[in-house]
């Protein structure tokens, strides 16, 4: 979509410098490459529509864009990528989840697994969801 529409163009360099800071933080180093959006997506999600649980393969960063956030929406849940090694650890909290807000920007690396729970308000929620990729 960020070929073909001035609007998601815009999204796609207006979100350019929050991902050289993104990049920075989490120490990666692309060696001397760019960032570069390879997909671009509209979620609308009525009441009750739920994301399982998944992970974006084939992309290094990937990020929502909140358009539309009614009262009492859902966040994004991201599992605790340790689960499998908690063993014999004490019962804990394996996900932890972003608040969604109009307006708000999360980025996650794209391995990271994760999930929408279902909807609970009535007005649809909306969001613009994107993968990043280094080459």
């Amino acid at each position: 979509m960020q070929t073909v529409s001035p609007t998601f163009e815009l999204l796609r360099r207006n979100c350019s410098a929050m991902l050289r800071r993104f990049a920075k933080t989490v120490e990666w180093d692309l060696d001397g490459r760019e960032l570069a959006m390879t997909d671009c997506w509209v979620n609308i999600m009525p009441r009750q529509v739920a994301h399982g649980l998944h992970l974006h393969p084939l992309s290094t960063l990937s990020g929502t864009y909140y358009v539309q956030v009614p009262a009492g929406s859902s966040g994004i849940k991201f599992e605790d990528p340790r689960l499998d090694r908690y063993m014999a650890a004490p019962p804990r909290n394996a996900w932890m989840t972003v608040p969604a807000a109009a307006g708000h920007l999360v980025l996650f690396e794209s391995w990271l697994r994760h999930e929408v729970p279902a909807h609970p308000a009535a007005a649809e929620r909306v969001s613009v969801s994107f993968n990043y990729n280094w080459f």
